[in-house]
């Protein structure tokens, strides 16, 4: 048996530890046991303001492509700016897990249009009634008086929006139209929801404003007048063009390691600049082994065109259909789940932190609204379409009514020359192998700095000399870590295993060994099926 090492030339002179993890079929690699979170997504670089009504955003100090730590929820906003993308994506993450090393990185804005949405009102108030604004995670209820014109109602809409200065949006009055914009330009824009309801002072019912005029309580109409088609049920903004490039901040931040990197990007391009990135850094000779994670809450066509397009091992794609939380904010959530666990939500799941082997099905998720309209909700056909497509799937929690859970942690890898591959769906496989292979690369580097290389001697005793090992040394010290593994309920069948655990001197490099390590990581449970059979009665 011949071992040879992809992406490590026979040329290479620098003496070190070079491990390649090899995805996808047996003996496969991939995980490790990270610990800081890397956020990438815009901040607000320029003081946002307005006139009608006035408002003013501070921005964020943090300079762009810079990675920067973040400490807590507050420090975010002071980093990036109020309702900003990234101070958003953080809270969520320290909502989720509250002792969560977490690092941001801005990426530049793109120039382009930010997105928005026209709320119309008209004619004055004849009875009293609530504008009650449903918006990402937050209700405002905006009290109207009898009295009150079109112009006063949306002033004071207006005013509500701009208060909760933690919303992804601004908001702006002119003769009774309300123009709700993104603070940030660009596309993804187009995903942030806007949904609006009346109710009577006398009543608890609500009656939702559409795309056609919506009589209040008061007599007075309400009319979203420029929103986008909608996704599901929800009503969005629109017209944000230009996309942001990951480009430049992808490349600050390749000298460490963020063991889970999440991306603000909802479009295949700069996604597909994450998965490089993961690829790149993860090949032999660079051994930084990370895993990236995005968002989607597109249609379910249009989210597995996404995840098979990148079809990546180390990537994750969370899909939560018409979600009232941003998408940055569930990969964000998802990543802090992942590593944590749900503890912080009174959840009994632990995260890969602790246990690069963790099963993740059904694990809490802070802050992710279930869809307000059952349609929108993914059927359990909808689901397995989604996981066998490369989708995390958020579902309704049945533990946490009104809230979501993750029907289970996978990776976007589905697919295989075309073919359906399943080899690496789960996203604990790439956690364990990743983690053993940071760890035997760490150990061996400490056990056999400064060692000799010398051949295996004919009657199998150690060499005499101190400092001194050989091929089968090397393979009984890695035999015992993988047993060591296993014994944490890590990895399996080592020794049934054994006999594919190779080490050898290589034939024309002197002082290099090559080996091959099988890893078999141990699996969740994430199916029982059986048969309840009825038995005849004598």
């Amino acid at each position: 048996m011949t071992i040879t090492i992809p992406g490590l030339a026979s040329s290479t002179k620098t003496p070190s530890v070079y491990l390649n993890v090899i995805l996808g079929g047996p003996g496969t690699s991939a995980g490790a046991a990270p610990e800081k979170i890397l956020l990438l997504g815009n901040a607000i670089g320029t003081t946002l303001t307005g006139a009608s009504p006035a408002f003013s955003v501070a921005a964020g100090s943090m300079p762009v492509a810079t990675p920067t730590f973040c400490a807590s929820a507050s420090d975010a906003v002071s980093l990036c700016g109020a309702g900003s993308e990234l101070a958003r994506m953080a809270a969520a993450v320290f909502a989720q897990s509250p002792a969560a090393s977490l690092w941001l990185c801005s990426v530049a804005e793109s120039g382009g249009t930010a997105a928005a949405a026209d709320l119309t009102v008209a004619t004055t108030a004849t009875a009293a009634f609530t504008v009650r604004l449903r918006l990402c995670d937050q209700v405002l209820d905006v009290p109207v008086a009898t009295g009150n014109s079109a112009t006063t109602i949306a002033a004071a809409i207006a005013d509500a929006i701009n208060d909760a200065n933690g919303l992804p949006y601004t908001a702006q009055n002119a003769a009774g139209v309300v123009t709700i914009t993104a603070k940030h330009a660009g596309p993804r824009g187009n995903s942030l929801i806007v949904d609006a309801y009346l109710v009577s002072s006398s009543s608890v019912v609500e009656t939702r404003v559409t795309g056609s005029s919506t009589t209040s309580p008061g007599a007075t109409t309400f009319q979203w007048t420029s929103v986008g088609a909608g996704i599901g049920a929800e009503f969005n903004l629109t017209g944000g063009n230009t996309a942001d490039n990951y480009t430049n901040a992808l490349a600050a931040v390749a000298s460490q390691k963020y063991s889970r990197i999440v991306v603000a990007a909802n479009d295949a391009t700069n996604i597909g600049r994450l998965v490089t990135h993961l690829d790149n850094l993860a090949a032999v000779t660079v051994g930084i082994r990370q895993q990236g994670i995005a968002g989607t809450i597109d249609t379910l066509a249009n989210a597995t065109t996404l995840a098979t397009g990148l079809n990546a091992s180390r990537l994750q794609v969370a899909w939560h259909h018409a979600s009232k939380v941003p998408g940055p904010e569930v990969a964000a959530v998802l990543a802090a789940a992942r590593l944590a666990g749900d503890g912080a939500l009174s959840g009994v799941l632990v995260g890969e932190s602790s246990d690069p082997a963790a099963n993740l099905d059904g694990v809490q998720l802070a802050l992710l609204l279930a869809q307000t309209s059952v349609a929108d909700q993914p059927t359990a056909t909808e689901v397995e379409s989604a996981l066998n497509n490369g989708l995390a799937c958020v579902v309704p929690s049945t533990a946490r009514p009104g809230l979501c859970s993750l029907s289970r942690s996978i990776t976007s890898r589905s697919l295989y020359l075309g073919v359906p591959n399943y080899a690496v769906i789960d996203t604990e496989f790439v956690t364990v192998c990743d983690y053993v292979a940071d760890d035997l690369q760490s150990s061996l580097s400490v056990t056999y700095q400064g060692f000799k290389l010398g051949a295996d001697s004919a009657n199998g005793n150690p060499p005499l000399s101190p400092n001194v090992t050989t091929p089968s040394l090397v393979r009984s010290y890695i035999l015992d870590r993988l047993a060591g593994y296993e014994a944490r309920t890590i990895i399996r069948d080592v020794t049934a295993n054994a006999s594919l655990l190779a080490v050898q001197a290589d034939p024309v490099v002197s002082g290099r060994l090559n080996c091959e390590i099988p890893c078999e990581p141990v699996s969740g449970l994430h199916i029982i099926a059986g048969n309840v059979r009825q038995l005849a009665s004598l």
